[in-house]
Protein backbone atom coordinates (compact mmCIF):
# COMPACT_ATOMS: atom_id res chain seq x y z
CA UNK A 1 0.00 0.00 0.00
CA UNK A 2 1.36 3.40 -0.89
CA UNK A 3 0.35 6.74 0.50
CA UNK A 4 -0.05 9.50 -2.03
CA UNK A 5 1.15 12.35 0.25
CA UNK A 6 4.36 12.93 2.10
CA UNK A 7 2.96 12.75 5.63
CA UNK A 8 6.14 11.35 7.12
CA UNK A 9 8.30 14.06 5.56
CA UNK A 10 6.52 16.97 7.30
CA UNK A 11 8.84 19.23 9.23
CA UNK A 12 8.23 20.82 12.65
CA UNK A 13 5.40 23.39 12.63
CA UNK A 14 4.60 22.50 9.02
CA UNK A 15 0.92 22.27 8.14
CA UNK A 16 -0.33 18.71 7.74
CA UNK A 17 -1.97 17.54 4.50
CA UNK A 18 -5.69 17.82 4.07
CA UNK A 19 -5.96 15.03 1.45
CA UNK A 20 -4.73 11.48 1.87
CA UNK A 21 -4.48 9.33 -1.29
CA UNK A 22 -4.23 5.57 -0.71
CA UNK A 23 -3.46 3.05 -3.48
CA UNK A 24 -2.62 -0.67 -3.30
CA UNK A 25 0.95 -1.92 -3.57
CA UNK A 26 2.37 -4.47 -5.91
CA UNK A 27 1.71 -7.54 -3.75
CA UNK A 28 -1.87 -6.71 -2.68
CA UNK A 29 -5.12 -7.66 -4.34
CA UNK A 30 -7.56 -4.75 -4.40
CA UNK A 31 -10.94 -4.37 -6.06
CA UNK A 32 -10.74 -2.25 -9.15
CA UNK A 33 -13.59 0.04 -8.06
CA UNK A 34 -11.79 0.80 -4.77
CA UNK A 35 -8.34 0.95 -6.23
CA UNK A 36 -7.77 4.54 -5.28
CA UNK A 37 -9.18 5.98 -2.03
CA UNK A 38 -9.18 9.59 -1.00
CA UNK A 39 -9.77 10.64 2.66
CA UNK A 40 -10.28 14.22 3.73
CA UNK A 41 -8.38 14.99 6.94
CA UNK A 42 -10.24 17.69 8.90
CA UNK A 43 -8.21 20.85 9.40
CA UNK A 44 -6.73 21.36 12.86
CA UNK A 45 -7.36 25.05 13.33
CA UNK A 46 -9.48 24.63 16.54
CA UNK A 47 -7.96 21.56 18.20
CA UNK A 48 -4.41 21.16 16.88
CA UNK A 49 -3.70 18.38 19.40
CA UNK A 50 -6.41 16.10 17.97
CA UNK A 51 -5.73 14.60 14.54
CA UNK A 52 -9.29 13.32 14.32
CA UNK A 53 -12.38 12.81 16.50
CA UNK A 54 -13.70 9.39 17.39
CA UNK A 55 -17.31 8.35 17.26
CA UNK A 56 -19.43 8.73 20.44
CA UNK A 57 -18.85 6.10 23.09
CA UNK A 58 -21.15 3.26 24.01
CA UNK A 59 -24.56 3.89 25.56
CA UNK A 60 -23.30 2.63 28.95
CA UNK A 61 -20.79 5.46 29.02
CA UNK A 62 -23.51 8.01 28.32
CA UNK A 63 -25.87 6.61 30.97
CA UNK A 64 -23.10 6.62 33.58
CA UNK A 65 -22.44 10.31 33.04
CA UNK A 66 -26.15 11.08 33.23
CA UNK A 67 -26.19 9.41 36.66
CA UNK A 68 -23.27 11.60 37.73
CA UNK A 69 -25.14 14.72 36.63
CA UNK A 70 -28.17 13.73 38.69
CA UNK A 71 -26.05 12.86 41.72
CA UNK A 72 -24.06 16.10 41.74
CA UNK A 73 -27.25 18.17 41.47
CA UNK A 74 -28.41 17.08 44.94
CA UNK A 75 -28.60 19.34 48.01
CA UNK A 76 -26.27 19.47 51.01
CA UNK A 77 -28.69 17.96 53.52
CA UNK A 78 -28.40 14.46 54.93
CA UNK A 79 -30.98 13.13 52.51
CA UNK A 80 -29.40 15.07 49.66
CA UNK A 81 -26.00 13.50 50.33
CA UNK A 82 -27.64 10.08 50.47
CA UNK A 83 -29.32 10.82 47.13
CA UNK A 84 -25.97 11.81 45.62
CA UNK A 85 -24.14 8.67 46.75
CA UNK A 86 -26.92 6.43 45.38
CA UNK A 87 -26.65 7.98 41.92
CA UNK A 88 -22.87 7.80 42.04
CA UNK A 89 -23.07 4.09 42.83
CA UNK A 90 -25.30 3.50 39.81
CA UNK A 91 -23.06 5.57 37.54
CA UNK A 92 -19.90 3.80 38.69
CA UNK A 93 -21.54 0.42 38.12
CA UNK A 94 -22.27 1.44 34.51
CA UNK A 95 -18.72 2.71 34.10
CA UNK A 96 -17.36 -0.60 35.38
CA UNK A 97 -19.55 -2.55 32.96
CA UNK A 98 -18.44 -0.29 30.10
CA UNK A 99 -14.77 -0.75 30.97
CA UNK A 100 -15.07 -4.53 31.35
CA UNK A 101 -17.24 -5.38 28.34
CA UNK A 102 -16.79 -2.59 25.80
CA UNK A 103 -13.27 -1.18 25.95
CA UNK A 104 -11.79 -4.17 27.85
CA UNK A 105 -9.63 -1.99 30.11
CA UNK A 106 -8.92 -3.70 33.45
CA UNK A 107 -7.38 -0.61 35.03
CA UNK A 108 -10.45 1.53 34.25
CA UNK A 109 -12.69 -1.23 35.60
CA UNK A 110 -10.64 -1.56 38.82
CA UNK A 111 -10.71 2.15 39.65
CA UNK A 112 -14.42 2.58 39.01
CA UNK A 113 -15.32 -0.54 40.96
CA UNK A 114 -13.23 0.66 43.93
CA UNK A 115 -14.99 4.04 43.85
CA UNK A 116 -18.34 2.25 43.81
CA UNK A 117 -17.43 0.30 46.96
CA UNK A 118 -16.42 3.52 48.75
CA UNK A 119 -19.78 5.10 47.94
CA UNK A 120 -21.61 2.00 49.18
CA UNK A 121 -19.81 2.37 52.52
CA UNK A 122 -20.83 6.04 52.66
CA UNK A 123 -24.48 5.10 52.07
CA UNK A 124 -24.48 2.65 54.97
CA UNK A 125 -22.85 5.26 57.22
CA UNK A 126 -25.48 7.89 56.38
CA UNK A 127 -28.32 5.41 56.86
CA UNK A 128 -26.94 4.63 60.32
CA UNK A 129 -26.82 8.33 61.19
CA UNK A 130 -30.38 9.09 60.10
CA UNK A 131 -31.91 5.95 61.57
CA UNK A 132 -34.94 6.64 63.81
CA UNK A 133 -33.99 7.00 67.50
CA UNK A 134 -36.87 6.64 69.97
CA UNK A 135 -37.03 7.39 73.69
CA UNK A 136 -39.38 6.73 76.57
CA UNK A 137 -42.46 9.00 76.60
CA UNK A 138 -41.00 11.17 79.39
CA UNK A 139 -37.68 11.67 77.60
CA UNK A 140 -39.51 12.18 74.30
CA UNK A 141 -41.47 15.07 75.83
CA UNK A 142 -38.28 16.62 77.23
CA UNK A 143 -36.57 16.34 73.85
CA UNK A 144 -39.45 17.99 71.97
CA UNK A 145 -39.93 20.75 74.57
CA UNK A 146 -36.31 21.71 75.25
CA UNK A 147 -33.72 20.29 72.88
CA UNK A 148 -35.39 19.88 69.49
CA UNK A 149 -35.93 23.67 69.04
CA UNK A 150 -32.13 24.06 69.29
CA UNK A 151 -31.60 21.50 66.48
CA UNK A 152 -29.96 19.01 68.82
CA UNK A 153 -29.98 15.64 67.06
CA UNK A 154 -31.55 12.57 68.57
CA UNK A 155 -28.19 10.84 68.62
CA UNK A 156 -26.70 13.68 70.69
CA UNK A 157 -29.64 13.63 73.09
CA UNK A 158 -29.39 9.86 73.37
CA UNK A 159 -25.76 10.27 74.35
CA UNK A 160 -26.71 12.88 76.95
CA UNK A 161 -29.25 10.65 78.69
CA UNK A 162 -27.24 7.43 78.43
CA UNK A 163 -26.10 5.63 81.57
CA UNK A 164 -22.56 6.87 80.96
CA UNK A 165 -23.60 10.43 81.85
CA UNK A 166 -27.08 10.48 83.45
CA UNK A 167 -29.42 8.52 85.70
CA UNK A 168 -33.18 8.52 86.25
CA UNK A 169 -34.38 8.68 89.85
CA UNK A 170 -37.78 8.67 91.55
CA UNK A 171 -39.14 10.61 94.50
CA UNK A 172 -42.26 9.83 96.51
CA UNK A 173 -44.41 12.60 97.92
CA UNK A 174 -42.58 14.25 100.79
CA UNK A 175 -39.11 13.04 99.86
CA UNK A 176 -36.40 15.64 99.43
CA UNK A 177 -34.24 16.12 96.38
CA UNK A 178 -32.08 18.55 98.34
CA UNK A 179 -31.98 19.69 101.96
CA UNK A 180 -31.05 23.23 102.92
CA UNK A 181 -27.46 23.61 104.16
CA UNK A 182 -26.89 19.85 103.87
CA UNK A 183 -26.94 18.72 100.22
CA UNK A 184 -23.98 19.57 98.02
CA UNK A 185 -24.51 21.32 94.68
CA UNK A 186 -22.53 18.82 92.62
CA UNK A 187 -25.24 17.75 90.17
CA UNK A 188 -27.95 19.04 87.84
CA UNK A 189 -31.49 17.65 87.90
CA UNK A 190 -34.28 17.88 85.33
CA UNK A 191 -37.84 17.06 86.41
CA UNK A 192 -39.53 14.56 84.09
CA UNK A 193 -42.89 14.12 85.81
CA UNK A 194 -44.64 15.19 89.00
CA UNK A 195 -44.23 18.41 90.94
CA UNK A 196 -41.68 19.71 93.46
CA UNK A 197 -41.77 22.66 95.84
CA UNK A 198 -38.86 24.91 96.77
CA UNK A 199 -38.75 25.87 100.46
CA UNK A 200 -36.55 28.22 102.42
CA UNK A 201 -36.80 27.92 106.19
CA UNK A 202 -40.15 26.15 105.77
CA UNK A 203 -41.46 29.02 103.62
CA UNK A 204 -42.75 28.17 100.15
CA UNK A 205 -40.93 29.98 97.34
CA UNK A 206 -42.09 28.54 94.03
CA UNK A 207 -43.04 25.22 92.39
CA UNK A 208 -41.04 23.19 89.88
CA UNK A 209 -42.97 21.58 87.04
CA UNK A 210 -42.01 18.94 84.44
CA UNK A 211 -39.37 19.92 81.87
CA UNK A 212 -37.85 22.37 84.37
CA UNK A 213 -34.47 22.09 86.04
CA UNK A 214 -34.54 21.34 89.74
CA UNK A 215 -31.36 23.15 90.76
CA UNK A 216 -30.20 25.34 87.88
CA UNK A 217 -29.36 28.38 90.11
CA UNK A 218 -27.27 26.27 92.48
CA UNK A 219 -25.53 24.47 89.61
CA UNK A 220 -24.59 27.72 87.90
CA UNK A 221 -23.55 29.62 91.03
CA UNK A 222 -21.27 26.85 92.33
CA UNK A 223 -19.39 26.22 89.10
CA UNK A 224 -15.99 27.04 90.61
CA UNK A 225 -16.36 25.03 93.80
CA UNK A 226 -17.62 21.61 94.87
CA UNK A 227 -18.25 22.33 98.54
CA UNK A 228 -21.25 24.65 98.25
CA UNK A 229 -24.52 23.59 99.89
CA UNK A 230 -28.10 24.21 98.89
CA UNK A 231 -29.61 27.38 100.37
CA UNK A 232 -33.11 25.96 99.89
CA UNK A 233 -34.88 22.64 100.25
CA UNK A 234 -36.48 20.96 97.24
CA UNK A 235 -39.28 18.59 98.25
CA UNK A 236 -41.51 16.41 96.10
CA UNK A 237 -45.16 17.46 96.25
CA UNK A 238 -46.22 14.29 94.41
CA UNK A 239 -44.60 11.20 92.98
CA UNK A 240 -41.80 12.46 90.75
CA UNK A 241 -39.25 11.17 88.31
CA UNK A 242 -36.22 13.20 87.41
CA UNK A 243 -33.08 12.93 85.33
CA UNK A 244 -29.81 14.11 86.81
CA UNK A 245 -26.19 14.50 85.74
CA UNK A 246 -23.14 14.64 87.98
CA UNK A 247 -21.11 17.81 87.45
CA UNK A 248 -17.96 15.87 86.51
CA UNK A 249 -19.85 13.85 83.89
CA UNK A 250 -21.36 17.00 82.38
CA UNK A 251 -18.01 18.76 82.21
CA UNK A 252 -16.53 15.78 80.37
CA UNK A 253 -19.49 15.75 77.98
CA UNK A 254 -19.09 19.48 77.34
CA UNK A 255 -15.47 18.96 76.35
CA UNK A 256 -16.35 16.14 73.95
CA UNK A 257 -19.30 17.94 72.33
CA UNK A 258 -19.24 21.74 72.42
CA UNK A 259 -22.66 22.06 70.78
CA UNK A 260 -24.29 20.13 73.63
CA UNK A 261 -22.48 22.48 76.02
CA UNK A 262 -23.88 25.54 74.23
CA UNK A 263 -27.45 24.22 74.18
CA UNK A 264 -27.48 23.08 77.81
CA UNK A 265 -25.89 26.32 79.04
CA UNK A 266 -28.58 28.29 77.21
CA UNK A 267 -31.36 26.16 78.72
CA UNK A 268 -29.93 26.58 82.22
CA UNK A 269 -29.77 30.36 81.79
CA UNK A 270 -33.37 30.47 80.55
CA UNK A 271 -34.53 28.31 83.47
CA UNK A 272 -32.80 30.61 85.97
CA UNK A 273 -34.51 33.60 84.36
CA UNK A 274 -37.89 31.89 84.64
CA UNK A 275 -37.33 31.25 88.34
CA UNK A 276 -36.30 34.87 88.89
CA UNK A 277 -39.49 36.09 87.23
CA UNK A 278 -41.48 33.73 89.45
CA UNK A 279 -39.88 35.32 92.50
CA UNK A 280 -40.38 38.77 91.02
CA UNK A 281 -44.14 38.20 91.04
CA UNK A 282 -43.99 37.93 94.83
CA UNK A 283 -42.66 41.47 95.29
CA UNK A 284 -45.78 43.55 95.93
CA UNK A 285 -46.76 46.72 97.71
CA UNK A 286 -49.09 46.95 100.68
CA UNK A 287 -51.90 47.73 98.25
CA UNK A 288 -51.26 44.55 96.29
CA UNK A 289 -49.62 46.00 93.16
CA UNK A 290 -46.64 44.14 91.71
CA UNK A 291 -43.20 45.71 91.45
CA UNK A 292 -40.34 44.86 89.13
CA UNK A 293 -37.03 44.09 90.82
CA UNK A 294 -35.21 45.13 87.64
CA UNK A 295 -36.14 48.79 88.18
CA UNK A 296 -33.24 50.83 89.61
CA UNK A 297 -35.38 52.36 92.35
CA UNK A 298 -36.56 48.95 93.53
CA UNK A 299 -33.08 47.48 93.40
CA UNK A 300 -31.62 50.32 95.45
CA UNK A 301 -34.35 50.02 98.07
CA UNK A 302 -33.75 46.29 98.35
CA UNK A 303 -30.02 46.66 98.80
CA UNK A 304 -30.19 49.64 101.14
CA UNK A 305 -32.71 48.11 103.54
CA UNK A 306 -30.38 45.27 104.44
CA UNK A 307 -33.10 42.63 104.96
CA UNK A 308 -36.70 41.91 104.09
CA UNK A 309 -39.33 42.52 106.67
CA UNK A 310 -41.38 39.42 106.94
CA UNK A 311 -45.15 39.38 106.49
CA UNK A 312 -45.40 37.83 109.95
CA UNK A 313 -43.95 40.97 111.53
CA UNK A 314 -46.25 43.21 109.48
CA UNK A 315 -49.17 41.03 110.49
CA UNK A 316 -48.30 41.44 114.16
CA UNK A 317 -47.89 45.19 113.75
CA UNK A 318 -51.28 45.42 112.03
CA UNK A 319 -53.04 43.77 114.89
CA UNK A 320 -53.06 40.27 113.44
CA UNK A 321 -54.20 41.32 109.96
CA UNK A 322 -52.07 40.31 107.01
CA UNK A 323 -51.27 43.30 104.74
CA UNK A 324 -52.78 41.44 101.78
CA UNK A 325 -55.72 39.84 103.56
CA UNK A 326 -59.34 40.59 102.59
CA UNK A 327 -59.93 42.03 106.05
CA UNK A 328 -57.45 44.78 105.46
CA UNK A 329 -58.87 45.68 102.07
CA UNK A 330 -62.40 45.70 103.49
CA UNK A 331 -61.37 48.54 105.79
CA UNK A 332 -60.84 50.93 102.89
CA UNK A 333 -63.79 52.97 104.17
CA UNK A 334 -61.91 53.50 107.45
CA UNK A 335 -58.63 55.05 106.39
CA UNK A 336 -57.96 56.79 109.69
CA UNK A 337 -58.34 53.61 111.71
CA UNK A 338 -56.13 51.58 109.27
CA UNK A 339 -53.30 54.08 109.12
CA UNK A 340 -53.69 54.97 112.79
CA UNK A 341 -52.92 51.42 113.78
CA UNK A 342 -49.90 51.42 111.51
CA UNK A 343 -48.65 54.68 113.01
CA UNK A 344 -49.04 53.42 116.55
CA UNK A 345 -46.94 50.40 115.73
CA UNK A 346 -44.13 52.50 114.32
CA UNK A 347 -45.07 52.35 110.64
CA UNK A 348 -45.38 55.72 108.99
CA UNK A 349 -48.38 56.30 106.77
CA UNK A 350 -47.25 59.71 105.58
CA UNK A 351 -48.69 60.55 102.15
CA UNK A 352 -49.93 56.93 102.04
CA UNK A 353 -46.75 55.80 100.30
CA UNK A 354 -46.74 52.22 99.06
CA UNK A 355 -44.29 50.05 100.92
CA UNK A 356 -42.75 47.03 99.23
CA UNK A 357 -43.38 43.77 101.06
CA UNK A 358 -42.94 40.16 100.00
CA UNK A 359 -45.82 37.75 99.98
CA UNK A 360 -46.28 35.27 102.75
CA UNK A 361 -44.40 32.59 100.85
CA UNK A 362 -41.08 34.43 101.16
CA UNK A 363 -38.74 33.36 103.96
CA UNK A 364 -38.92 35.13 107.30
CA UNK A 365 -35.82 36.06 109.27
CA UNK A 366 -37.83 37.08 112.35
CA UNK A 367 -39.66 34.05 113.63
CA UNK A 368 -37.93 31.05 112.01
CA UNK A 369 -34.63 29.57 113.08
CA UNK A 370 -32.09 28.06 110.71
CA UNK A 371 -32.65 24.58 112.14
CA UNK A 372 -36.39 24.40 111.43
CA UNK A 373 -35.96 22.40 108.23
CA UNK A 374 -33.52 19.94 109.81
CA UNK A 375 -35.76 19.31 112.81
CA UNK A 376 -38.78 18.92 110.57
CA UNK A 377 -36.97 16.42 108.37
CA UNK A 378 -35.82 14.41 111.38
CA UNK A 379 -39.38 14.07 112.71
CA UNK A 380 -40.97 13.31 109.34
CA UNK A 381 -41.20 9.68 108.31
CA UNK A 382 -41.62 10.54 104.65
CA UNK A 383 -38.01 11.59 104.09
CA UNK A 384 -36.15 8.56 102.86
CA UNK A 385 -33.35 8.00 100.44
CA UNK A 386 -34.07 8.37 96.74
CA UNK A 387 -34.83 5.22 94.78
CA UNK A 388 -32.80 4.44 91.72
CA UNK A 389 -35.02 3.54 88.79
CA UNK A 390 -33.87 0.96 86.31
CA UNK A 391 -33.29 2.13 82.77
CA UNK A 392 -35.97 -0.27 81.62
Amino acid sequence: MTVGSDVGSLQHNQERPHLLHVSPGHNLSWPNEDKNLTYNIPPGTWWPWCDYWKNPQHILFQLANICFVLGYSSTCSKKGVLFMHCWLILGLMLFSAWAWNIICAPDVFTWNFAFMLMNVAQVFHILYQIRPVKFDPELEEVYHALFEPFKLSRLQFKRMVSLDFAQIMSLHAGEAYAVQNLTRTDRLGLLLSGKCNVLSDNQFLHPILPCEFLDSPEFESSRNTVDDKFKVSIVAASTCRYLYWQRSALEYLFVKDTYIATVLTTLIARDITTKLYAMNNKIVTAKGSHLDIRLPSITSSLTSSGEYRSPIRIKNLNGGVCPLSPGLFSSKNKPNERYGNRKENGISAQNHKAEMEPLTELPSNDDLTSNDVESWLETSSKYHSCELVDGD
